[in-house]
């Protein structure tokens, strides 16, 4: 059993704690807000802890090693992405986080688990209406394909037509006119060439 009291130092803990930002990362555009290193400037007044400047990363920041990576409620959170993962979960210790790199039919497949299970799910809020949502754009993608596909049938079709009427039939009272070849200038091949002598 988790301990309510030690839930509730880590949760007023956690809001005092202040946001760690890297020394000068708003000068360079490429290092991110949450990349924390810690400073090493010779003149840094934030190495030297000067008051009014950012605070540092320190080991009297942290929360209770007991319920230290649960949620404030004091469930344990895991990081799902298959149906196998989310069956493991129980409900009542743990909760889930769907991965971000799920697509819309594989996550609406967990979420209807998830809400016939009665399993928290921390990214997502209102789960009824995330479905209602999913299930309107799959049936619209689904409503989309058809008309492609449609289009292309007529598409087609009409291309044939196009190509029946071009071509025309042919008259069998016609008759091929007669080509009439010069004749070829006899020669006899047994006997070869005579060549003019060089002088």
């Amino acid at each position: 059993m988790i301990d309510a009291k030690l839930l509730k130092i880590k949760n007023t803990l956690a809001k005092k704690r202040p946001k760690f930002l890297r020394q000068d990362y708003h000068h360079r555009m490429r290092v991110e807000d949450d990349l924390w290193r810690r400073p090493r400037g010779r003149h840094s007044k934030m190495r030297e802890r000067r008051a009014g400047k950012r605070k540092r990363v320190e080991i009297g920041y942290r929360g209770p090693a007991e319920v230290r990576g649960l949620h404030f409620t004091g469930l344990e959170i895991v990081n799902v992405e298959t149906l196998a993962q989310l069956s493991k979960i129980n409900a009542k210790e743990q909760t889930a986080v769907l991965s971000g790199n799920l697509g819309d039919r594989k996550r609406y497949q967990l979420v209807k688990v998830a809400a016939e299970k009665n399993i928290k799910l921390l990214n997502i809020k209102d789960t009824s209406k995330f479905l209602a949502s999913i299930d309107a754009k799959l049936k619209a993608r689904k409503a989309s394909k058809i008309e492609k596909t449609k289009k292309t049938e007529e598409k087609k079709s009409e291309e044939k037509k196009a190509a029946k009427v071009s071509e025309t039939p042919k008259d069998s009272t016609q008759t091929k006119p007669e080509i009439t070849k010069a004749p070829m200038e006899t020669r006899d091949v047994t006997k070869p060439a005579k060549s003019e002598d060089k002088k």
